[in-house]
């Protein structure tokens, strides 16, 4: 029975702006609700907190380390209901998205290493 059932879901949409960190920064608390990239340019984390700070669905962040080491994206509270956050060491040079879901908040979405190529 071809087109009786229809798919739902959610497309990610990438922000415009972009956020060049100088400290520890949570995504709509020290950046606007509009970034869609964040660099971070030293050694600090990048927070996403679903709770204080949710997003639309679809919602999808960029977070690229133009650090020379690692740093660590986190969400909290985690996604799925454990007591800890979760959380994503970035290499240097590698990125990591995350996309809001409307039931279970922000998700890590997939990343890249700079050592692929």
């Amino acid at each position: 029975m071809a087109g009786k059932f229809s798919k739902t879901g959610i497309f990610p949409i990438l922000r415009e702006e972009t956020h060049t960190t100088t400290g520890a920064t949570t995504w709509g608390e020290e950046t606007t609700k509009e970034v869609g990239v964040i660099k971070v340019a030293g050694a600090h984390a990048v927070d996403f907190n679903t709770t204080n700070y949710p997003g639309e669905p679809g919602d999808c962040v960029l977070i690229v380390n133009n650090h020379s080491s690692n740093i660590n994206v986190t969400i909290a509270p985690d996604p799925f209901g454990d007591a800890d956050g979760d959380v994503c060491a970035v290499g240097a040079g590698d990125t990591v998205s995350v996309i809001y879901h409307p039931d279970n908040g922000w998700l890590f979405f997939g990343g890249t290493s700079a050592a692929v190529g």
